[in-house]
């Protein structure tokens, strides 16, 4: 692997101890073969891996043109495999089995397979683009395999100080093996092609029983079970003047379900002298007072409370949690989110949670604290992805342990956890002795553990985690982005976009989404380098538009609601709408920021840095962008931005129910050029807006 390559890797995990590149002896000189009769052509190292290919119907397509990329498994790992997934199926059929484990193999020779565990385990290790190890960063292989599921990968070293890298656990032996017609990799082990949804990948974990114990009690795992809308036939249509030049974008090729688990494994339990679930559900009658239903079923149930509140119906693999280290390609374009932020720049993202209720994940990249976690381990808050992180708890207080906070709740009495750690899945990968068998990705969802236990408690939250700017990017709005990876599109469906690259969205796609106009043309263009927008991707809607969607659930309490766009000639005058309560009179979106309507004047044209200005464009309505991203456009910050502003739709008190935004175009116009340009949505509370300790620069962010 390249010196840069090594390097980003090194600031990613910390590793050290390594070498500057690994071995280049493992590499493989082009010999003008095809994926296909390479691996025929090695039968005495990948002869099992072909037998399977020819099964599953695979081995005509990696010798026909295109472009793929192969995990090849080696004869030996095939074996080995085999015998492991017979031996797990046949010992949950002892007696005292908490279940049986369904593997989908029940014998460990080779011409035993079915013919569909043949495909499933084919397709598991072929993807339809060819990637040299030079093309994958973050912690999936950029795209997709035939089975519609993203690879993981993580990276060590050997005993030689080599860097290796694995992908699913499995290490690469051989790699970059480059053939007419993709590239080859030799991998010590089968790729996990587990069929698992994720509450049962969860059960199949033997350092998460408590917490498997009480999504099934709870009849939460009922919940996490769907996959794939078998009845979405849009997959193969075209939407036309649905892109921001008129042009036509795809419908989405899917519409999948996906859910995010964060889990506390059995050692945090025991920690707070939790060792099984009577001990849990009497710690959760605590935690959550007012849940009194002693059925387990019921949402007014504590335990019920405690799990739902760990769980998303997004699915959310680790990098993209807070949008860190994204890599991308959507045709001729391409994208990687470190472009798009200072350095310095928290990431962070807002999620509702199964339990209706808010929780927040960030890396604060801004923050300075270094520590040692309960292993003992040093790390740098900046590197590090947590649950529910209070900066004014890090920022003021005196920490003993700065990784492990909490702080006391009015409403239970309790202390309750902050700055909650989501392990890194290479280390939690490399630590067999602790996490046995730990499998990140399941079927439609991806499981992350955490290192303190998680607790929703609004007093807590209102008063330190989401006393703040709650800024939330359009695409973490509408779940069905993300789960049907349209978020980060990696441009293997195919498509030739006719110039921009995104997708139409359909009425009923999404229940958080409400289209009322025929004429309403909605649309998703993803993420590209270029972008001036927050997370470089926006939504948009052309022609008479006039749509809705749901707004996250927040601590109930009075926000001023604030919606991010950018302006243009051709766009359109927008009536908003708040639970279908008109807010005040139409805005023009066709005007920018210095027209004197607006009255932005930038700060280095005032002499008080634009604190004045800053007041009179709030009296009009309008906010400067934030400093916390950049704009291409103005090749900085987006405060200097002039094409884009925060507008102040309404302040409003906000309950637990859900509430929506309608946006409606009501310029009279046929040319039919009309569009809107919609990038995130700021929800802050009123108590935060009145604080006179909050910086101009956290004000700014």
């Amino acid at each position: 692997m390249k010196r840069q390559i090594l390097l980003s890797l090194l600031g990613l995990l910390c590793l050290t101890g390594c070498v500057e590149t690994i071995d280049t002896s493992n590499r493989y000189t082009f010999m003008g073969e095809t994926v296909g009769s390479f691996l025929e052509k090695n039968e005495d190292l990948y002869g099992d891996f072909n037998y399977i290919l020819d099964r599953a119907g695979l081995m005509s397509l990696l010798k026909a043109y295109g472009s793929y990329t192969c995990f090849a498994p080696t004869n030996e790992a095939v074996e080995r495999y085999l015998v492991q997934q017979d031996s797990i199926y046949r010992a949950s059929l002892l007696p005292g089995s908490r279940r049986v484990v369904w593997t989908g193999i029940t014998s460990p020779k080779l011409e035993d397979l079915t013919d569909s565990m043949c495909v499933v385990i084919g397709n598991t290790h072929v993807l339809p683009k060819g990637f040299l190890t030079t093309d994958m960063e973050g912690d999936v292989v950029p795209a997709m395999n035939l089975n519609d599921r993203f690879l993981t990968m993580s990276f060590g070293v050997d005993e030689d100080l080599h860097s290796v890298m694995y992908v699913n656990g499995a290490k690469l032996t051989i790699y970059d093996q480059e053939q007419e017609n993709g590239v080859v990799h030799t991998v010590a082990d089968v790729l996990n092609p587990s069929t698992n949804t994720v509450p049962t990948q969860i059960a199949e974990m033997p350092f998460l029983s408590i917490f498997s114990d009480a999504l099934a009690r709870t009849g939460l795992e009922d919940s996490l079970q769907l996959y794939k809308d078998e009845t979405y036939k849009d997959a193969d249509k075209w939407a036309s003047n649905a892109d921001m030049n008129g042009g036509k974008l795809p419908y989405p090729p899917n519409r999948y379900y996906g859910y995010t688990a964060f889990c506390e494994p059995d050692s945090v339990f025991h920690a707070n002298d939790i060792w099984n679930i009577d001990d849990l559900y009497a710690k959760c009658r605590q935690w959550y007072p007012n849940a009194t239903d002693p059925d387990f079923h019921s949402e007014n149930n504590a335990l019920w409370q405690f799990v739902a509140y760990h769980l998303l119906n997004y699915h959310l693999l680790y990098t993209r949690l807070v949008c860190y280290n994204i890599v991308g390609k959507a045709g001729s374009t391409s994208y990687k989110s470190e472009n798009h932020f200072p350095r310095t720049a928290d990431r962070y993202e807002h999620y509702e949670t199964l339990q209706g209720t808010m929780i927040k994940i960030m890396m604060p990249r801004s923050s300075e604290i270094v520590g040692t976690d309960q292993n003992g381990v040093m790390r740098d808050y900046r590197n590090t992805i947590f649950l529910n992180y209070s900066k004014e708890v890090s920022r003021n207080s005196v920490l003993v342990n700065p990784f492990d906070v909490t702080v006391p709740s009015r409403t239970s009495g309790q202390q309750i956890p902050l700055n909650i750690r989501i392990m890194d899945p290479s280390e939690v990968l490399a630590d067999t002795a602790r996490y046995p068998g730990f499998s990140q990705e399941a079927l439609n969802g991806s499981i992350h553990l955490i290192d303190h236990l998680l607790i929703y408690d609004e007093d807590v939250m209102a008063g330190y985690v989401l006393n703040s700017v709650i800024r939330i990017d359009y695409s973490a709005l509408v779940p069905e982005l993300t789960n049907n990876h349209l978020r980060f599109y990696d441009g293997t469906a195919g498509y030739t976009f006719v110039s921009d690259a995104g997708f139409f969205i359909p009425n009923g796609y999404s229940k958080y989404v409400k289209v009322f106009s025929d004429e309403c043309r909605l649309s998703y263009l993803v993420p590209r380098d270029g972008f001036d927008e927050y997370m470089a991707d926006l939504c948009i809607c052309k022609g008479q538009f006039d749509f809705a969607y749901r707004l996250p659930r927040v601590p109930p309490g009075t926000y001023e609601i604030r919606i991010s766009y950018i302006g243009g000639g051709d766009r359109g005058i927008v009536q908003f709408y708040v639970d279908n309560e008109i807010t005040g009179i139409p805005v023009d979106n066709r005007i920018y920021a210095d027209n004197p309507r607006i009255g932005y004047v930038a700060d280095n044209l005032t002499d008080d840095n634009g604190v004045a200005n800053d007041k009179q464009m709030k009296n009009r309505g309008y906010l400067k962008l934030p400093t916390g991203y950049y704009a291409p456009y103005v090749g900085g910050v987006a405060r200097k931005y002039t094409h884009g502003v925060r507008l102040v739709v309404t302040t409003k008190y906000l309950n637990r129910e859900p509430h929506w935004i309608r946006i409606k175009n009501v310029h009279d116009t046929d040319s039919g050029s009309d569009f809107y340009n919609h990038d995130f949505i700021e929800l802050v509370p009123v108590s935060w807006l009145r604080r006179e300790d909050v910086s101009v620069e956290e004000q700014r962010l």
